[in-house]
């Protein structure tokens, strides 16, 4: 199809909007139709394009409908700029996925969510102006890149030398990130594979370089506590958990925590990461019949005293502690089910 929408073209802009969301085709979208003096295009578009950003369930309560047109009116310049200059000026149009892809892009950079608009955010914006905010806010995403590199480099000088595809790939295409990502256009995206799995992802709703960054410093959290134990007892724990774990998408910092959570509930030195059946008794013993609650918090001092025993300690090492804290507490419920079924060796593995 080759259909164009002009700026005045109400009717036709709605329908073309809507399938960008759906990934889109090969359509033109004219630059007129993203400001200018064809506001009620414009809105038609960003409700269409957006979920209807300021109607949401918040939004339809405590943003009125001319605050609403003034965030759409406002929006709708900064993407005419942006198309602008995605085009250097050479088009008068532009093909509808990458206008999905600008739009999303401009959200992400204003912080507005399309799905769940915060009306007092959208407010500010229309007092500052769209614009001022966008040139704002765009040069803090430039600033979280110019971090990006040297985290990288930090993960991967601390990255322990245990097997891993799916680590070592995951590092290989973040190298560079920086150089790729285009936080003026594209600031949403995330121009690299990443596969490894985090003990703690990040959530899915955090995009762009804040994601990278994110999932980058809790890889480095993760790499500080492995770095405290002995490289060949960490791949004992492992090869407990699957013998060819360096094939499998397997975090590897997991196991290891939580054998050395173990050791520390069960009395055991916490640095062999191994307990004796003596260790296993004593765990049984103290926590059987006790309610999840009571194990979540046994489970969680647990944790503070084996980040304590490997010489990780607050203040200076307290996100560690509680990357690992946390850990912990997420166990509470195997382990619970563990100890009515005399199972202990399914959550601390033996090796």
């Amino acid at each position: 199809m080759a259909d164009t929408v002009g700026a005045g073209d109400a009717g036709t802009v709605a329908p073309v909007a809507g399938a960008a969301r759906a990934g889109g085709d090969s359509r033109q979208v004219e630059r007129g139709a993203y400001g200018g003096s064809a506001a009620p295009s414009a809105v038609t578009v960003a409700s269409s394009t957006t979920g209807a950003v300021g109607r949401g369930a918040a939004g339809a309560a405590l943003f009125a409908p001319a605050d609403e047109a003034d965030f759409q009116a406002g929006l709708w310049r900064v993407l005419a700029k942006q198309v602008t200059l995605y085009t250097l000026g050479e088009s008068s149009s532009l093909p509808e996925y990458d206008a999905h892809r600008l739009l999303a892009s401009t959200c992400f950079v204003l912080g507005v969510d399309p799905d769940d608009p915060d009306p007092a955010l959208m407010r500010a914006i229309v007092a500052e102006g769209a614009e001022a905010t966008f040139e704002r806010e765009v040069r803090l995403v430039e600033r979280e890149a110019e971090r990006t590199d040297g985290l990288w480099r930090e993960v991967a000088l601390t990255t322990p030398l245990l097997e891993s595809v799916a680590l070592k790939d995951t590092l290989e295409s973040l190298r560079g990130f920086r150089s790729r990502y285009a936080p003026r256009f594209f600031a949403h995206e995330i121009p690299a594979d990443i596969d490894y799995p985090l003990a703690e992802p990040v959530p899915e709703a955090v995009q762009g370089v804040r994601y990278v960054n994110a999932y980058l410093e809790r890889l480095l959290m993760e790499n500080r506590f492995l770095q405290r134990f002995d490289l060949e007892r960490c791949k004992g724990v492992l090869r407990a958990v699957h013998p060819d774990y360096g094939e499998l998408i397997l975090n590897l910092f997991e196991p290891v925590a939580t054998n050395a959570v173990g050791c520390a509930l069960a009395g055991c030195d916490v640095r062999s990461l191994r307990m004796d059946d003596a260790g296993y008794a004593r765990m049984a013993t103290s926590l059987q019949g006790k309610p999840v609650r009571r194990v979540r918090g046994e489970l969680e001092a647990a944790a503070l005293r084996a980040c304590g025993e490997v010489g990780l300690r607050a203040p200076d090492d307290e996100p560690v502690r509680s990357y690992v804290e946390k850990l912990a507490s997420r166990l509470a419920p195997r382990l619970r089910n563990a100890l009515a079924h005399d199972a202990l060796a399914g959550v601390f593995v033996r090796w």
